[in-house]
C-alpha cells in the first residue's frame, strides 16, 4: 500500500498485484534501487510565497492531506482482510490509500473488494487508482475504464472535484496519453514516472510529480532533503514526495539495503514538517511490501516467491509511531503527548556477520549500517529509560516530549525499561526477538517493537534489539496556544515581524527542532558567529550574518504560530519571520523635555564555533560502533576548562590533523570536558561522515557560549592540505557518481573547502560541482557516463565562496587529487 500526504493525506493502499496464483514472482517489484538518478542539482526556487501560506482547508488542494500506499501482495485476500486494512489505515489519520495494481485479471476482483469495504467501514478514507505501468500494457482505453468505472464511488479520493490518478512509471503513455487520460476521466494526475528531470515544462498536464525513492538515503549518508528541493526547485507546489522506514530484499534479481539507520521514519518526519507549506502530498510507502521490508501493515497475505525475512518482523509500530507526526502535517502543530511509549527496533544480526547457509551473498549496502538499537521515546514528562540487548546497556536521563536514542547491539534479547518517580511503569523484553552473531541466513531486515506505560507495568506490540551505546537526543513537544509579542532576550534585541520568501533573508538555515524556542535559536545563532537569527513556522530557524536588503517588516499579527517547544512564545508564521539581531557594547541618552534615559547593552554573543587560527572546521561527527568507539585514536586529554583555544595548543605539539572536542558524560556533568585528538576519523566504526549540528550541541566547559560537540558526537577541526593537492581537470560527472564515498552541499563553498573536507575524511579524491557540492572518494567511477575527462568550458559555475575559483557545473566537477595518487 502506498501512503500519501499533502498536507498531509495518506494515499497508500498499493494493491500493486502481478500474475501470481498463490506467491508473488519476485518480479513484481522493481526498480527502486535506481535512486541516485534523482539528486540535488539545482536550488530552491518555488513559485509565488503567497500560495503556500495558508493549509487552512479553504480549497481542497490547500488541506494537508496523508496517503497511504498499499502495495501488491493481497492475491488471497478476501473482503475480511481489506476491512481490516481500510479501519486500521484510517484510524492513524490517512485520508487515502493508493491502489498500485498490475494488469492481472484477479486484481480487478480485490480493487472491487477494496471499494465495498472502504464504503462499509464507515472511515470516510477515500481510494484511488495507481497503475504499475511496469507490469500492466500502457493501454489507454483499459486505464480509462477502469478509472471511470469508481468515478461517482463515495470512497473515489478526488482533489478539487477532480479524480485522483497515480502511477509508477508512465512514460510509455507520452505527454499525449497522459492528456488524452486526464480528459476522458476528469483526472488530476499525480504519477511518478523517471527521467522528467529538466523536462517537467513539457508535462504541464500533470497536475502534481511524486518522488518514490525519496524516502530513503540512496547512499551511506543519513536521508536529507537535497532530493526534495532538487525537485522542488523545478516543480514548485506540483512536488509530492514520499516517507518510509526501511528498505531491504534478498533476491536473486535484487538484493540490496538502503541506510535505515538515524532513526529514519522519525528524521524524516521532521523533514516533512519543514517543508509542509510546499508540498502537495505526502505518501507513505508502504502498507504492505514485506518483499522489499518497507510495510507498515500486518503480515499477511502473499510474499513474492523466494521472501522469508518479513515473517515475524513485525512494523505495526512504526504506524503507531507515526499518528503522532500525521497529526502534526495536518493540522500544523505537534500534539500534545498524553502516553509514555518507548518504540525500538533493532535488526537480527551483525552487519559484517556471514550466514552459514546463505548462497546468495550479502546485499549491496550491507556496510552503510551500524550495528545498533534505535528507540524513540514519547515521554509525558522527565523519566529515566534504560535500553539493553544481550549484555548492551545505558541508562538515559529524558524529558517530556519525544527523545531518540540508540545502544550498540550484543548477542541476545532487548528489553526497555522507564522508571519515574521511582515507579518502574515500563519493563519489557519482547519474546520474538534475539540478536544472533552466527545467523544462518541474511536479514537486514528490522524487528519493531513498543511498550507503553502502565501504573506499575507496561504493556506492549513488538519490539527490537538494544545495544549499549549513548544516543543523541532530540525532544519534540508542541501544543497550541495563542502567544504574546517577543520579549528581547540576552544578547538580541527584537526587530519585529518580517516578511520571508524562498529566497531567504536570512541565509543560513533552516534548522529545524520540533522544540523550537527563541532560546534554541538565538543561543544557535549566536553559537555559529552570526548577527541575525530568525524563527519560522514554529520549529524554524534561520542566521545570518547580514540581512538581505529590501526585508519587509509585517504587522506582528502575521508572526502567530507557537513555537512548538513554548507556545507561550512566537515562532513566525508560514514566509513570516520573528527578526532578531545581536546587540553590540553601546551607550545612548535620549533627552526628552527636562528628562533623560540612558541605556547600555552588551553583546552576549561569543561564536561558539571560534575556530582555532589554522583550523577548519569540518562539522559535527558521530563517534564508532565498535570497540572503544574512539573516531580519533590519538592522545586525548580531559579539563573542566575546556575551550577550543585550550585544545588548540595541545593537538598542535602533537602534530595531529584533527582537532575534536566530545562530551562523552552526558548524564554527569553540564558541560563538555574532553579533547580527542587524531589523524584519521574513520577508527571503531565511525564513517568520519558530516551529520546534523544538532546533534552537536553540548555547552564547552571553560566557556558556555561555545558548542563542544555532544552524546558520542564530536566538533571537529582538521589543519587543511589543499595546497598539495592538484587539479585532474573537468570531468563528466553522472547519477552513478564519479565518487561515491562522501558528499555535501556547503554554503560558500571553496575548491579549499571541499579539499579539506575530503582529505580531513582519508579520501584520495575531491570534486566540486555546481557552485557548491563537494564529492568525496578514493576511486574514480567510470560507470553511467562518469569518470570521463570533459572539456574544462563546461565547468563553468562559480564557486560559492569564491566567486574567482570554478566548482564545476551541471553533472560536471572539477576533480583534485591528492599527491601520490594516480587516476585510471
Amino acid at each position: 500500500m502506498r501512503f500519501q500526504l499533502f498536507g498531509l493525506a495518506l494515499l497508500s493502499s498499493y494493491v500493486s498485484l502481478s500474475t501470481a496464483t498463490g506467491s508473488l514472482p519476485s518480479s513484481s517489484l522493481r526498480h527502486k534501487r535506481n535512486w541516485s538518478t534523482f539528486t540535488n542539482r539545482t536550488v530552491l526556487n518555488p513559485e509565488n510565497p503567497s500560495e503556500l501560506e495558508k493549509r487552512d482547508g479553504t480549497k481542497s488542494l490547500e488541506r494537508p492531506y496523508a496517503l497511504a500506499n498499499a502495495f501488491g501482495n493481497s492475491y488471497p485476500y478476501q473482503y475480511a482482510d481489506w476491512l481490516d486494512d481500510v479501519v486500521k489505515i484510517a484510524s492513524k489519520g490517512v485520508d487515502a490509500i493508493a491502489l498500485n495494481i498490475g494488469g492481472s485479471d484477479w486484481q480487478r476482483a480485490q480493487v472491487d473488494l477494496a471499494y465495498q469495504a472502504a464504503q462499509n467501514s464507515g472511515t470516510g478514507i477515500k481510494l484511488f487508482y495507481s497503475f504499475d505501468l511496469t507490469e500492466m500494457p500502457c493501454d489507454l482505453e483499459d486505464l480509462v475504464a477502469r478509472v471511470n468505472k469508481y468515478a461517482n464511488h463515495p470512497n473515489q479520493f478526488k482533489v478539487n472535484g477532480k479524480i485522483m490518478i497515480s502511477s509508477y512509471a508512465g512514460d510509455c503513455l507520452g505527454i499525449s496519453g497522459w492528456a488524452n487520460l486526464k480528459a476522458r476521466t476528469n483526472g488530476y494526475l499525480m504519477p511518478f514516472i523517471w527521467g522528467l528531470e529538466g523536462k517537467f515544462d513539457q508535462w504541464s498536464t500533470l497536475d502534481s510529480w511524486y518522488c518514490w525513492g525519496c524516502a530513503w538515503p540512496q547512499g551511506n549518508y543519513a536521508k536529507n532533503t537535497n532530493d526534495d528541493y532538487y525537485y522542488i526547485s523545478q516543480l514548485g507546489t506540483r512536488y509530492a514526495t514520499t516517507i518510509s522506514m526501511w528498505m531491504y530484499t534478498h533476491l536473486s534479481s535484487k538484493n540490496f539495503y538502503l541506510r535505515g539507520d538515524d532513526w529514519l521514519i522519525v528524521n524524516r518526519w521532521e523533514q516533512l514538517m519543514a517543508m509542509r507549506d510546499t508540498l502537495t502530498f505526502v505518501e507513505l510507502v508502504t502498507w504492505n511490501d514485506w518483499g522489499e521490508s518497507d510495510y507498515f501493515g500486518p503480515f499477511k497475505g502473499a510474499q513474492p516467491a523466494g521472501t522469508y525475512w518479513a515473517e515475524d518482523f513485525p512494523h505495526t509500530a512504526w504506524y503507531d509511531l507515526s499518528e503522532y507526526y500525521i497529526t502534526a502535517f495536518k493540522t500544523g502543530s505537534y500534539p500534545a503527548i498524553t502516553k509514555d511509549v518507548i518504540y525500538f527496533w533493532a535488526r537480527p544480526h551483525p552487519a559484517g556477520a556471514s550466514a552459514s547457509g546463505d548462497s546468495l551473498g550479502k546485499p549491496t549496502g550491507w556496510d552503510w549500517t551500524e550495528d545498533s538499537m534505535w528507540a524513540v521515546v514519547f515521554s509525558t514528562s522527565g523519566a529515566t529509560v534504560t535500553l539493553k540487548c544481550g549484555g548492551s546497556s545505558n541508562t538515559f536521563v529524558v524529558n517530556a516530549g519525544v527523545t531518540k536514542l540508540k545502544i550498540p547491539l550484543a548477542a541476545g534479547k532487548m528489553t526497555v525499561q522507564m522508571v519515574r518517580n521511582s515507579q518502574t511503569i515500563i519493563n519489557y523484553t519482547p519474546d520474538g526477538y534475539t540478536y544472533v552473531t552466527n545467523p544462518v541466513k541474511y536479514n537486514y531486515n528490522a524487528w519493531v517493537g513498543s511498550a507503553t506505560a502502565t501504573t506499575s507495568s507496561s504493556s506492549s506490540s513488538s519490539s527490537s534489539s538494544t545495544s549499549s551505546t549513548s544516543a543523541s537526543t532530540t525532544s519534540t513537544s508542541s501544543t497550541t496556544s495563542t502567544t504574546p509579542t517577543p520579549s528581547p532576550t540576552a544578547g538580541f534585541t527584537y526587530l519585529g515581524c518580517y516578511e520571508d520568501s524562498a529566497s531567504r533573508i536570512l541565509d543560513q538555515g533552516p534548522f529545524t527542532d520540533s522544540a523550537q524556542t527563541i532560546a534554541k535559536c538565538l543561543t544557535r545563532c549566536s553559537s555559529g558567529g552570526y548577527s541575525y537569527a530568525g524563527l519560522e513556522y514554529g520549529v524554524e530557524c534561520f542566521c545570518s550574518k547580514t540581512l538581505k536588503a529590501g526585508a519587509v517588516q509585517k504587522p506582528e499579527s502575521e508572526c502567530s504560530k507557537p513555537c512548538a517547544g513554548k507556545p507561550d512564545e512566537k515562532c513566525g508564521e508560514g514566509y513570516r519571520m520573528n527578526l532578531y539581531q545581536a546587540v553590540t557594547t553601546s551607550t545612548s541618552s535620549t533627552a526628552t523635555s527636562s528628562s533623560t534615559t540612558s541605556s547600555t547593552s552588551t553583546s552576549t554573543s561569543t561564536s561558539a564555533s571560534a575556530t582555532p587560527t589554522g583550523w577548519t572546521s569540518y562539522g559535527c561527527v558521530a563517534e564508532g560502533t565498535t570497540g572503544s568507539r574512539r573516531a580519533l585514536t590519538g592522545p586525548s586529554f580531559s579539563q573542566t576548562n575546556m575551550t577550543p583555544q585550550i585544545c588548540k595548543p595541545t593537538s598542535l605539539s602533537f602534530g595531529d590533523q584533527y582537532l575534536t572536542f566530545l562530551f562523552v558524560l552526558p548524564l554527569l556533568l553540564p558541560f563538555s570536558t574532553q579533547c580527542y585528538c587524531g589523524d584519521t576519523l574513520t577508527n571503531n566504526g565511525a564513517t568520519g561522515a558530516i551529520i546534523s549540528s544538532s546533534n552537536c550541541q553540548s555547552k564547552c566547559g571553560g566557556d558556555a557560549n561555545q558548542l563542544c560537540g555532544g552524546s558520542w558526537t564530536l566538533n571537529v577541526y582538521t589543519r587543511g592540505s589543499s595546497s598539495a593537492w592538484t587539479s585532474a581537470g573537468c570531468y563528466v560527472d553522472a547519477a552513478t557518481r564519479m565518487l561515491r564515498e562522501s558528499s555535501s552541499t556547503l554554503t560558500g563553498l571553496t575548491t579549499e573547502k571541499c579539499i579539506d573536507l575530503c582529505s580531513s575524511g582519508g579520501y584520495t579524491m575531491a570534486a566540486t560541482e555546481y557552485g557548491k557540492e563537494c564529492y568525496c572518494g578514493s576511486q574514480l567511477y567510470k560507470e553511467g557516463g562518469a569518470g570521463i575527462a570533459a572539456t574544462p568550458s563546461t565547468c563553468n559555475v562559480a564557486c560559492e565562496g569564491n566567486p574567482s575559483q570554478i566548482c564545476g557545473g551541471g553533472w560536471r566537477g572539477n576533480l583534485y587529487i591528492k599527491p601520490g595518487t594516480s587516476l585510471p
